[in-house]
């Protein structure tokens, strides 16, 4: 639970300095930050608390996966 709270005080330092310098700029540029730190923030929050145990290579291994046994069966054919 102190490791929600780190990332929850780390993720209101982040907007505290940010948020000011893009308020200038366009509102598609506050969104997309706002979008992105949220959907970083709960993933945090959900592999601190051990929730999701994934790892970006799995992703690579379901996409790659079939293109890998189509090359394996059509170049590998003897």
């Amino acid at each position: 639970m102190a490791m929600v709270l780190v990332i929850l005080i780390i993720t209101a330092c982040i907007i505290f300095f940010e948020l000011p310098s893009l308020k200038k700029g366009d509102t598609k540029t506050v969104w997309t930050f706002s979008i992105l730190l949220t959907i970083g923030v709960v993933l945090n929050i959900a592999i601190s608390l051990k929730a999701i145990q994934f790892s970006p290579l799995d992703i690579i291994m379901y996409t790659f996966h079939p293109v890998s046994d189509f090359l394996k069966t059509t170049l590998l054919k003897k």
